[in-house]
């Protein structure tokens, strides 16, 4: 895929899977994420004082997220991002550029409006160190 079209397809998705490892122990779980060109951003909803997301998300830790565009067996785009992540303060000036990415191009960025307060929500950054896109766009031949 071109960057553009992985850029696009990270703009226009907005929602994807993210993978974490705790000592050799993954977890993956579906999230809605902002993308601003440069950056993914994570919202991490904790609606219980038990996250497993927080238990296995750490400062500086690599993470994968997989977001996908699927139309058919023979028609689909996926865009995998590696990289670390960092913690973005809710007092620090990255906030806003966090909150409002996610409102750009979140896919379900309104799930906020049900939380309590946005104290419940931990905001990452991931930056990408790996973008690779993959597509498949034609019908085999017969």
């Amino acid at each position: 895929m071109s960057r553009a079209d992985i850029d696009r397809l990270l703009t226009d998705r907005g929602y994807g899977i993210v993978s974490l490892c705790d000592d050799g122990d993954p977890y993956s779980v579906p999230l809605s994420f902002g993308y601003d060109g440069e950056s993914v951003y994570l919202p991490f909803l904790s609606e219980s004082p038990q996250s497993t997301k927080a238990d296995y998300v750490s400062e500086g830790a690599t993470v994968r997220l997989l977001a996908t565009d699927i139309a058919g067996r023979f028609d689909w785009r996926s865009v995998a991002i590696t990289g670390p992540v960092h913690a973005v303060d809710p007092d620090g000036e990255e906030w806003d550029r966090f909150i409002s990415t996610l409102d750009d191009n979140g896919w379900f960025i309104r799930g906020f409006e049900r939380a309590d307060s946005l104290d419940s929500v931990q905001g990452w950054r991931l930056d990408p160190e790996e973008i690779r896109g993959l597509e498949r766009t034609e019908q085999p031949s017969e």
